[in-house]
């Protein structure tokens, strides 16, 4: 059977047809550099049709919200469209004295976290200090873009979010996705931001998203996929993370997903060797799957001209922690973004705080779940003496904003609702 009939079969069955006509097409099938990215393309498309994402780009029509000067660092807020009756906040973290334009890395979230969550502030603060842009809006369902104004609430994880997104011919996980697609959209128009020098970073579920925006976004050279990995446990996941990995292994196998950012984008997918959340089972199956489906896919990126832009790294015993703020994370956007005005060795000798006794410093409470020294508690962070701002500083909506269908998960969901899923 040809590729791409074989294809279409796959995303026939992904979509929700009955009729499967063969295996996942294999990382090992394509020899030759032409045949892979041949492969790549049409994987490719099936992964964004799966995902639902939308082939046409409405006007941003970005709205600046005023700005902080904090500790040498300006925190933009901005408010822009990403599809018709969908909007969203943001801030933009950069350095006050910009060298030149900057490279830029886009934020992804875990389950509950929202852009003034404290690791996703704290990487804001953090990437701004060595030189580079940082995108942070809030997923949706979450903070002001849940109807209540709330953190934490995991909108978006609800059975029936996913239901109805799926039945709008929608994944929750496509509209993840597609936000931080048209977030990027956002950054190549400022004049401040060198558009070959765009990644994306995220942990958990965030990192799930990276994962994909890896896969199927053309305009990113690196992501960080840290808390998450590459292997069928993840299957066992959540439906926002559970339906896209289904429908993703009738298409391909782990190491040909890992591989579709080739040869352009630097994967580094960062863990703790004994992190329970992901590794639901406990016997380390999630951490040799990555490894072996790593290894397979490093083949490919060497075969495309690329060795050495794909990793697998592990902080021996620990658990659920926002790896991509770890200094691994920092050299690795140093070697494939750039850290404007700091070298390798400064970035190595950076100081380090143990998380818990940071948050600690400035009475932040940790979720009970992974406010453990396993977990985030435990977590060494570089340390160049940041200071957060209140969630109340960082807002971006007004107040009668909050609550609004654009910038909601309810809104987002009836506009689809009414919307008949085109023929694919």
């Amino acid at each position: 059977m040809s590729l791409k009939r074989r294809l279409f079969s796959a995303f026939m069955i992904a979509a929700g047809g009955t009729t499967w006509l063969g295996a996942p097409v294999s990382a090992v099938e394509a020899k030759e550099p032409e045949a892979i990215l041949a492969q790549h393309a049409a994987i490719r498309s099936a992964l964004v049709r799966m995902l639902g994402i939308p082939p046409e780009r409405c006007k941003l029509r970005p709205q600046e919200r005023g700005r902080i000067e904090h500790d040498g660092v300006v925190i933009e807020k901005w408010v822009w469209t990403i599809e018709p009756g969908s909007r969203t906040p943001a801030l933009i973290y950069r350095p006050k004295h910009p060298r030149g334009k900057m490279p830029a890395i886009v934020l992804t979230y875990g389950h509950g976290g929202s852009k003034s969550s404290w690791q996703y502030h704290y990487a804001g603060l953090l990437y701004a200090k060595l030189g580079l842009l940082c995108a942070a809006i809030d997923p949706i369902g979450e903070e002001e873009r849940n109807r209540h104004g709330r953190m934490g609430t995991r909108a978006h994880d609800a059975r029936s979010a996913s239901e109805r997104a799926d039945a709008a011919g929608r994944l929750i996980m496509g509209k993840l996705v597609f936000d931080t697609m048209r977030t990027i959209d956002y950054l190549t128009t400022r004049d401040d931001v060198d558009p070959d020098r765009i990644g994306v970073a995220g942990n958990s579920l965030g990192g799930a998203v990276a994962s994909y925006v890896a896969a199927v976004e053309p305009r990113i050279r690196l992501a960080i996929v840290s808390g998450w990995a590459y292997d069928d446990i993840t299957l066992e996941t959540k439906l926002c993370t559970k339906l896209p990995n289904e429908r993703m292994r009738r298409l391909c196998d782990w190491p040909t997903f890992a591989a579709l950012g080739a040869p352009r984008c630097a994967l580094l997918i960062a863990n703790g060797d004994a992190d329970g959340i992901i590794d639901r089972r406990g016997d380390g199956q999630a951490w040799r799957g990555t490894r072996r489906a790593i290894q397979e896919a490093a083949k490919i990126y060497a075969t495309l001209g690329a060795p050495g832009k794909i990793r697998a790294w592990f902080e021996p015993g620990g658990g659920h922690r926002p790896y991509f703020l770890y200094k691994a994370s920092l050299e690795w956007i140093h070697r494939h973004l750039g850290t404007p005005g700091w070298n390798l060795e400064r970035i190595r000798a950076l100081p380090t705080v143990n998380a818990g006794q940071w948050c600690d410093r400035y009475n932040i409470k940790l979720e009970r779940l992974y406010g453990t020294p396993l977990h985030w508690r435990g977590a060494t962070l570089p340390d160049l003496n940041l200071r957060p701002l209140p969630p109340r500083q960082l807002a971006v909506l007004r107040p009668d904003e909050i609550g609004r269908p654009e910038y909601t998960l309810e809104g987002w969901l009836e506009i689809m609702s009414r919307r008949r899923p085109k023929p694919r």
